[in-house]
């Protein structure tokens, strides 16, 4: 197995990044506008991407209060993602936050998992601005949607673009 990991200071206490995870209202402000949550352990949620039609729904596995956020991806329009598990590990740095970030449970590090380390990059660095600016860049104005442009997307069959990859 394979696992993207990131590890990313937040100057912010780590019960406000705690928030910004675990909660829709948080999760809006930094990932994607469009996206619901059932905030309690067993609860459920979908992250909406593209006008709603692409999908990744979880479960929430762990919640600890300004430590831990686990979600169980169910489905999602990346084939490599069902069975995967998303943690936010929330230590204290000072004032602030050190967050260790890990998506975890891939069968190999192709393609489909280096654009997924990509984009859950520049997520967390939207999760960063969020807290500490008061401005993230959840989906659609995320940096990858802006420059990918309309309907692009990744089919690995090929390892050619293709418009209906990621966007459907």
């Amino acid at each position: 197995m394979t696992d993207i990991l990131h590890l990313l200071k937040i100057d912010s206490p780590r019960e406000a990044v705690y928030r910004a995870i675990a909660t829709a209202a948080g999760v809006r402000r930094w990932l994607t506008r469009d996206a619901d949550l059932d905030a309690r352990i067993g609860g459920g949620g979908e992250i909406r991407f593209a006008d709603g039609k692409r999908i990744t729904r979880i479960r929430i596995e762990a919640l600890e209060p300004a430590a831990r956020v686990v979600w169980k991806v169910l489905s999602a329009p990346m084939p490599t993602w069902p069975d995967t598990e998303i943690a936010f590990e929330l230590g204290a740095d000072g004032a602030g936050t050190m967050l260790r970030f890990a998506h975890r449970g891939f069968d190999e590090a192709d393609d489909l998992f280096a654009m997924s380390a990509t984009a859950w990059a520049c997520f967390l660095i939207s999760l960063k601005q969020h807290l500490e600016t008061g401005e993230g860049t959840p989906h659609p104005d995320d940096a990858l949607s802006r420059a990918a442009g309309p309907r692009r997307g990744f089919d690995r069959s090929t390892t050619r673009m293709n418009h209906e990859t990621v966007h459907g």
